[in-house]
């Protein structure tokens, strides 16, 4: 496509007259003044290759569109004649034709003077500097759970995009992404998930058809989902806007699952930090255009002893194995706006070292994904953003810790401690403490991070990573690193809207559309005091879940102050560990206490810091003390209506 320019060309006659003995004359016609024309812009980039050429590629911008259409390549150059406003938000449509017309993609491309910056001075944009203006099924996938965010509702500038793309489950999307590409491919599949009429837009906007076609992947075999999720990954554009062309940190964060972080060093090895059993492993690692290959030196992640037939003889004998995680991939497919969609990889082995002669190691499938991996956010570096430091007496902060991971036997009784934030007091003259961490000076080093040094002579570094979540380094003595991790975290605000925040309902750890919908957890806290956590189960597969087949625990709550405190209780047997109401009936004791300590709230999400206090079933003997930050959905009544047996 030809650039075209207008130029208006204004020619302004002057003629001044004089008085009073003077004046002046400009002597002819003046030189005419010539406007600016509207500069175009220009976006180029491509599609998938299965779209047939010919696809309408367009966006709509201040109630005008422009459009163009795709050649033999899957190419397109889209041209926005008079160019992009800076504040214009801009998102482009790729609409198949004739027996393709179900396939609406869109790719989010955000706003205008983003965009203008990443093009540079020729005011075009392309694949290369910006993975976007590839519109695919994730893309699509991005936009439409995005939307679902938003009840249904496209995001119209860059900060409202931000919010919600941050809130997208990254293994979601990349599953969206899969199935739209596997119901592009299998007319069976795409007359159930897309049916006729609708689109892939109405596809992926839709937790139910999403669910529906999950269920059907997971129908159609065992290896279905996994390969459609590997041919997508393979197939997305190179990914390279925030990752650095020298990597140095990693955060790798989904809500729901263990946080970890990777340190990358210039002669190719680096530590992975699992915040998980004070684990810190050393890799190898190499970089492709879109994978990080870390390979691991015998990091055993199990052991057992287990019955093999070694000889062949019929007779099984006792054998010493190992499970060993050889390697990671850390494969990058998707650019939002703090944080790159990664899909993570662990490849494990089985070993015998002590009869190795005769058995040989093979692939292992841990995690029975068949070596799909899952989704995650990938952060690399700080917004930015200062640190809000307090200028006028204490404020109050929940900040993650690198994980702190203990298993005891006080008086033979089994104890564990697994903790991965802390509460933290900060003082205006500059001096804090955290419950965990101890007392320590604080200050705001030149990259406007938090940093603090305790009296063990150990710093943290706090790097803000997006809204609500936060990445920490912590060094030592010699300035090494020891420990990263990062999760949710904030600073905690006693104003009467969150001191009494938490109000009779249901609060939910958030369903996804990946998981059965008849497995969910809930807690209940009622007008009457009592509470009542509920693990659900269809065991026998008949679609109804009934009360005998859930885990149900009961209880009371209180609000104290700025937290909610839950307390759950058991019978303490012998042969009745039934759940009990209170403590106060007889043969009753508390089996697990909840602290809350709210520090946002987002619409219907509660962000807090989470308090786990186990105690044993007979007595008071508390047996694991645990501490992370998430975020609960409160609803009005429960997702699933429990059955009566």
């Amino acid at each position: 496509m030809n650039r075209s320019y207008f130029v208006a060309l204004i020619a302004t006659f002057v003629s001044a007259c004089g008085g009073g003995g003077g004046g002046s004359d400009y002597g002819g016609n003046p030189d005419p003044v010539v406007s600016t024309p509207p500069v175009s812009f220009v976006i180029t980039g491509t599609v998938p290759a299965f779209l047939d050429q010919g696809t309408v590629i367009s966006l709509s911008l201040s109630g005008e569109t422009f459009s163009t259409t795709t050649d033999a390549q899957g190419r397109y150059e889209l041209e926005v004649s008079g160019g992009i406003g800076e504040s214009q938000f801009v998102v482009v449509t790729a609409q198949g034709q004739d027996s393709q017309d179900y396939i609406e993609f869109k790719s989010v491309l955000g706003q205008g003077s983003a965009l203008k910056s990443l093009a540079g001075s020729d005011n075009t944009l392309t694949v290369d500097e910006y993975a976007a203006t590839h519109i695919s099924e994730m893309t699509t996938a991005a936009a439409g759970l995005a939307m679902i965010e938003r009840n249904g509702v496209m995001a119209g500038s860059a900060d409202t995009w931000r919010v919600a793309a941050l809130n997208i489950n990254a293994e979601e999307l990349l599953i969206a992404s899969s199935a739209m590409r596997l119901a592009i491919k299998d007319p069976d599949m795409r007359s159930v998930m897309i049916p006729d009429g609708t689109t892939t837009m109405d596809f992926t906007t839709s937790t139910e058809a999403l669910h529906r076609a999950v269920e059907m992947m997971n129908a159609a075999g065992d290896s279905t989902r996994a390969e459609a999720k590997m041919e997508t990954i393979q197939s997305a554009a190179a990914v390279k806007l925030q990752r650095p062309a020298s990597l140095e940190n990693i955060f790798i964060f989904e809500p729901g699952y263990r946080s970890s972080a990777y340190r990358f060093l210039s002669d190719g090895t680096g530590n992975r930090f699992t915040n998980s059993q004070n684990e810190v492993k050393e890799f190898v690692w190499r970089e492709t255009e879109k994978t990080l290959e870390l390979n691991y030196d015998n990091w055993v992640v199990d052991s057992n002893n287990v019955s093999i037939d070694i000889d062949g003889d019929g007779t099984e004998e006792e054998v010493y194995e190992e499970i060993v995680l050889t390697k990671t991939h850390l494969s990058f497919v998707s650019e939002q706006a703090d944080y790159d969609v990664v899909n993570i990889t662990d490849f494990f082995i089985k070993r015998y070292p002590n009869n190795a002669d005769t058995l040989s190691e093979q692939p292992f499938d841990r995690n029975n994904d068949n070596n799909a991996g899952r989704g995650a956010k990938a952060f690399f570096a700080s917004t930015g953003e200062s640190f809000n430091q307090p200028q006028d007496g204490i404020s109050e902060w929940i900040l993650p810790i690198p994980g702190r991971w203990s298993e005891e036997y006080p008086d033979g009784r089994f104890y564990q401690l697994d903790v991965t934030f802390d509460f933290m007091i900060f003082e205006s003259s500059f001096a804090g403490a955290g419950s965990e961490v101890g007392s320590f000076d604080w200050s705001v080093n030149s990259d406007g991070h938090l940093r603090f040094t305790t009296e063990q002579s150990r710093s943290f570094e706090y790097l803000p990573l997006a809204d609500r979540i936060w990445g920490v380094i912590e060094r030592d003595a010699s300035d090494s690193i020891i420990g990263m991790n990062v999760t949710f975290g904030g600073q905690r605000d006693y104003d009467a809207a969150n001191a009494g925040a938490f109000t009779p309902g249901v609060y939910t750890l958030e369903w996804s559309w990946l998981d059965d919908r008849n497995s969910q957890f809930w807690i209940e806290i009622n007008e009457d005091g009592t509470a009542r956590s509920v693990w659900t189960s269809d065991s026998n597969g008949d679609g109804v879940v009934t009360v005998s087949e859930s885990e149900i625990n009961t209880g009371t709550w209180r609000n104290e102050y700025e937290f909610l405190l839950i307390d759950f209780y058991r019978n303490n047997g012998p042969d009745n560990f039934d759940p009990c109401a209170s403590a106060a009936l007889e043969g009753c004791v508390i089996y697990n206490r909840r602290f809350w300590d709210i520090f946002a709230i987002d619409g219907d999400r509660y962000y807090v810091g989470h308090t786990h206090n186990f105690f044993d079933y007979l007595d008071d003997f508390q047996t694991r003390y645990i501490r992370d930050a998430r975020y609960w959905v409160r609803l009005d009544e429960a997702p699933i209506e429990l059955v009566e047996d």
